[in-house]
């Protein structure tokens, strides 16, 4: 059975749709907290694949998250042994950081459901081919990346540049939540409920939008993770 490590970054940045595209093809996910003080392993020996989940860090928060760190070299590690590896919002963030390229605030928070764009050469992608070229899907975040050296961009939305990028062969980071689901989202939004009004989003219209939007994305989700979890 092929193992994967899924690196969680709080209590709602959960696998989601990506824990159940990985189950129903038999993959193990070994699950990792290092917020909680759980211990990373010292190496990638014994799994097939890296998944980093989002989380409320910022990728450059390594004097406050020191195993932030420790997750950079995992990455890196995963890169020289051509490990498949999946970065999700914070996840897609330590990758590129991980690879040699600057994370900051960006200009504007983009929380909500918002349209990505796939880029041309992502017509000729093992995974993102034959996919919509623009799809609305989750984003909660108010960090961005550049890409890294020889990283080449998949996707954009109008508020970022880079949503999505590969490196090599497996290497995908997600900007958005491609793995959200409905009780994830409505877990946090309830969380952040004074947070989002403060910032002039309406939690009461994001939860409408979930319900529009996330049932649509269970397909889209399920075939890029199964794509993903074949080159493990």
């Amino acid at each position: 059975m092929k193992r994967v490590l899924f690196i969680q970054h709080g209590d709602m940045d959960r696998p989601g749709l990506l824990g159940a595209a990985l189950e129903s093809r038999h993959v193990a996910l070994e699950i990792r907290r290092p917020y909680t003080g759980e211990a990373l392993p010292a190496n990638l020996d014994g799994f097939d694949g890296l998944a980093v989940g989002g989380g409320a860090q910022s990728a450059y928060e390594v004097e406050k998250f020191p195993y932030l760190l420790r997750e950079c070299e995992l990455i890196r590690e995963a890169t020289h042994f051509e490990k498949p590896v999946l970065g999700l919002c914070l996840g897609a963030q330590l990758m590129a950081s991980a690879l040699g390229a600057p994370v900051r605030r960006s200009e504007r928070q983009e929380v909500g459901f918002f349209p990505v764009t796939l880029d041309p050469i992502a017509r000729y992608d093992p995974i993102w081919c034959d996919l919509p070229t623009d799809f609305v899907t989750t984003h909660w975040h108010g960090d961005t990346f550049d890409l890294p050296p020889a990283g080449m961009r998949l996707g954009s939305s109008a508020l970022t540049q880079n949503q999505l990028f590969r490196y090599g062969r497996g290497l995908y980071g997600l900007q958005f939540h491609l793995e959200m689901t409905p009780e994830i989202f409505e877990e946090m939004v309830t969380d952040s409920r004074d947070d989002l009004a403060a910032s002039g989003a309406d939690p009461d219209r994001l939860c409408a939008e979930a319900k529009e939007y996330l049932p649509g994305l269970r397909e889209t989700a399920d075939m890029v993770f199964t794509r993903w979890a074949a080159m493990l």
